[in-house]
């Protein structure tokens, strides 16, 4: 038979043991990149000629580039300004680091973009860009072997480009 004593230990026991599931469940969701926990993913980049390679371009122009992941989906927003011309394409390419050049992974629409200053916006998932999963995705971004740029008619290789970090 249980003393009070006894039940009291038992039921402090078993509260911490809750409670460490609960913390390792929470930290493991707020490292997710996923938003299954508090945390939504979010990965920045700041877009500049220099940046560019393997050449870097002499240019004005600037932007940056938000990637947000919510439940297996990614919504875009890639602002622009002094652009030589309208964007002629805009890609998430990898694997590549800072200094290296790599293919497209994510092709984003520039239908009606607008020519020097502008903003991007869409979503996608993996299942309209076939050559690459969400995991590895978010593997790269998460890595900085992603990066975004803008190709305009005056710079087709790429007027603007910035690594992807994860916020």
């Amino acid at each position: 038979m249980q003393t009070p004593a006894t039940s009291s230990r038992a039921l402090f026991a078993s509260a911490g043991l809750i409670a460490a599931i609960v913390a390792a469940a929470t930290a493991v969701a707020c490292d997710s990149d996923d938003a299954t926990g508090p945390v939504v993913p979010q990965y920045t980049a700041a877009l500049t000629g220099a940046n560019e390679r393997p050449n870097p371009v002499t240019t004005s122009a600037a932007g940056s580039a938000t990637i947000v992941k919510n439940t297996g989906s990614y919504a875009y927003t890639i602002a622009y300004s002094g652009l030589s011309g309208a964007p002629t394409g805009a890609h998430i390419h990898g694997p590549a680091d800072a200094s290296g050049v790599a293919l497209v992974i994510v092709p984003f629409s520039v239908t009606g973009a607008a020519a020097g200053t502008g903003t991007l916006t869409g979503t996608f998932t993996s299942t309209n860009t076939a050559s690459i999963s969400n995991d590895s995705l978010d593997v790269l971004m998460r890595t900085g072997n992603a990066y975004v740029n803008l190709h305009t008619t005056a710079n087709g290789g790429g007027e603007i480009r910035g690594q992807l970090t994860k916020q």
